[in-house]
């Protein structure tokens, strides 16, 4: 018997635009099951620990892609390993990319309602195993640092959508093509810099001989556990959902063959013919930066002021939905 909770961010862009949405969800849940709105990390850990001993056993989050790591990890620590609840996603994000990845369409509303129905007639909802990954004591999805990081600074100064994130892509690759005279802005955030990584049980690079291994400079460091970035269409192709393993792509291209990389990712194209692309399936990674130490987790800027990134495989969780689900 599914025991059903629902937690919800109430900064989430969703809650923000409607402030009366989450008591429309409060009347669509009715006695189905329990609705918390936290506004804090403490709450968060409380609401999950209530959660926990109340043996709730599907948990929905209605917020953004941040939201959803935060309460995974909230989930994790109350939970244990070992009893991990089903997770139900309920869009209220700026770009959703973990839904999209599910290929979850509806909006959280239309998708608990549909859900309350299937649990009331006692039909089986669609599921999909998802792997997390670790990092610096937090689970998320996907893990960015160098241009991408850069571009997420900027970003948040006037965050608006997805749309509106396009558009500020749009804005950089013009600028790149133009070799930076049209604003200036390509050159701002495509800096590189020096990260030494070490991934196991298989190196990133095979040789120990080469200088890329100690301490090169990269534009740009990706790993991820789900095939999608936001934008784009399949961007890891190695990656396999829920076999407890991620995908890095270690990225030193620069200037207009970065800019190509960018253009060919967001066509759909694969960009491991690149000279300067490496990628690798790994369980364990560690990333020491020298300069910019920032890095994105699902797309929370996160600062990490001494450069060093522990990554390792979380736990795995199983996603529900009442509509057909990706896997």
């Amino acid at each position: 018997m599914l025991r059903v909770g629902i937690i919800s961010n109430p900064f989430a862009k969703i809650n923000k635009l409607n402030p009366e949405y989450n008591t429309h969800l409060w009347y669509i849940l009715a006695n189905k099951g329990q609705l918390e709105v936290t506004r804090s990390l403490e709450q968060l850990n409380q609401v999950c620990q209530e959660f926990s001993e109340r043996n709730i056993n599907l948990v929905g989050i209605v917020g953004g892609d941040g939201s959803i790591s935060l309460v995974l990890s909230a989930i994790y620590k109350a939970y244990g390993a070992e009893r991990l609840p089903k997770i139900l996603l309920l869009k209220g994000g700026t770009i959703n990319f973990l839904a999209s990845n599910l290929g979850i369409k509806n909006e959280a509303r239309t998708c608990l309602e549909d859900t309350i129905q299937l649990i009331s007639k006692k039909h089986t909802m669609k599921e999909a195993i998802l792997s997390t990954i670790h990092v610096n004591g937090r689970l998320g999805f996907i893990f960015a640092n160098g241009v991408a990081a850069s571009f997420l600074e900027e970003f948040y100064k006037d965050k608006t959508n997805s749309f509106g994130a396009a558009l500020k892509v749009a804005g950089y690759i013009a600028d790149g093509i133009f070799q930076g005279k049209l604003n200036g802005e390509f050159h701002k955030i495509v800096k590189q810099q020096k990260m030494k990584i070490e991934t196991y049980p298989t190196p990133l690079y095979n040789d120990i001989s080469t200088n890329s291994q100690i301490n090169n400079k990269y534009s740009m460091i990706l790993a991820s556990t789900v095939p999608k970035l936001p934008l784009t269409t399949r961007f890891f192709k190695k990656v396999v959902m829920g076999d407890n393993s991620a995908e890095m792509i270690a990225i030193s291209e620069k200037g207009s063959k970065l800019l190509k990389g960018a253009i060919k990712a967001l066509s759909g194209g694969c960009i491991y013919n690149l000279p300067n692309v490496n990628s690798i399936k790994f369980q364990k990674a560690n990333i020491t930066c020298e300069e910019n130490t920032s890095y994105s987790l699902d797309g929370d800027l996160i600062s990490n002021p001494d450069g060093k990134i522990s990554i390792e495989m979380g736990p795995n969780f199983v996603f529900c939905s009442p509509y057909d689900i990706a896997k």
